[in-house]
């Protein structure tokens, strides 16, 4: 008589996640959730989420195993890097937006994903989290939040559990959530597109400023130009007085906003020459919603004129680590009109592997 092996159980998920609260993922990617569809980067230190507008702005979220209680990433062999295990990173390595990645990669809809993490009412209480009544030609109300955290224990409530599961290339991204005995799965189609996941490249060995001040600073004076209904946002820097302006012009009135470089309003600045760039407003109006929530901000540039927004949010609950949602804008060239977008993808794709080293942190 023949014996008979076991049989092979089918393989696990290549990713597992498990929160006990959709509220800080929910309205980590809501600051992202301009755009419809979401590039998706799963790796043994994160899972990062980014968005494009126009070519010309990239918008990352990284949710590090740190705000998760589970964690797991078990890539096939096909995934595998050859030679040795690396080393754990450190923690300013685990939101390393220039190294390469060798985890999967894919694209989802971002907006069927927020409506999922929101099922059981993550979202129920957002317009109780601004101040004021008058709003943007975007909906966005001016002024600072009147919420004083992203995750105000009183702003949304508690669901059970939120679990996030991928089996591999050609499976859906699945999110489970449980609440008081209820479990909904979601089943988010991952598709691969033609588009580029390579970032715009910040060249660190040519910066040529870094601002770091409260996001509430920078959102006041935003609001402030944004009520003008700019085309562009003109950005600039100087060793001398005023050591940091944002000036912006409408049909029938201009407006500047100065910053000096006073320990009280910024925490660190570096600037060896002046350096003066155009952005797009609209763009840049984008990232105010990361910027309503975030505590501080970290402003960098550097010599072709990339600009670098890197906003800290706390996370209070279970003292976790903070987590950075990384903004980067490619400037207006002088040919460009005001309605042109500024030119740059032929950078984006000349983005090479030179920038292994981790991303320097504001912290």
């Amino acid at each position: 008589m023949q014996s008979r092996g076991p049989t092979p159980s089918a393989p696990g998920p290549v990713f597992s996640a498990i929160t006990s609260s959709t509220r800080h993922i929910y309205l980590l990617l809501r600051c992202i959730g301009f755009m419809p569809t979401a590039n998706v980067s799963i790796s043994n230190d994160n899972i990062r989420f980014s968005v494009e507008d126009s070519h010309s702005m990239q918008a990352n979220v990284c949710l590090t195993p740190d705000l998760f209680s589970s964690y797991n990433y078990t890539p096939s062999t096909i995934l595998l890097p050859d030679g040795d295990a690396n080393p754990p990173p450190s923690s300013a390595e685990r939101f390393n937006l220039e190294a390469e990645d060798d985890g999967v990669r894919f694209q989802i809809s971002l907006s069927a994903l927020l409506e999922c993490l929101q099922i059981f009412g993550a979202d129920s209480n957002k317009d109780k989290q601004f101040g004021g009544g008058i709003s943007n030609r975007d909906g966005m109300p001016f002024g600072r939040p009147a919420a004083t955290s992203l995750f105000e224990q009183n702003t949304l409530r508690l669901p059970g559990t939120c679990r996030f599961v991928y089996q591999g290339p050609g499976f859906p991204l699945s999110i489970i959530l449980e609440d008081s005995g209820v479990t909904t799965t979601c089943h988010l189609t991952t598709f691969v597109t033609p588009a580029t996941y390579d970032l715009i490249p910040f060249e660190r060995s040519s910066m040529t400023h870094k601002i770091i001040l409260k996001a509430a600073w920078l959102y006041d004076a935003l609001s402030e130009l944004d009520s003008l209904s700019p085309e562009t946002l003109t950005y600039t820097t100087s060793p001398s007085k005023p050591h940091f302006s944002l000036s912006a012009s409408g049909v029938l009135s201009q407006a500047s906003v100065d910053f000096s470089n006073n320990k009280s309003i910024m925490e660190t600045f570096q600037a060896n020459t002046e350096n003066c760039n155009r952005y797009k407003f609209g763009l840049v109006r984008k990232a105010m919603k990361a910027m309503s929530v975030a505590s501080k901000v970290s402003l960098r540039g550097d010599e072709p004129g990339v600009l670098s927004m890197q906003y800290l949010i706390e996370v209070p609950e279970k003292n976790l680590a903070p987590t950075f949602i990384d903004f980067r804008f490619l400037p207006l060239t002088e040919d460009d009109s005001d309605t042109e977008r500024g030119s740059g993808s032929d950078g984006s794709e000349d983005a090479n592997g030179d920038d292994d080293q981790a991303d320097e942190m504001m912290l």
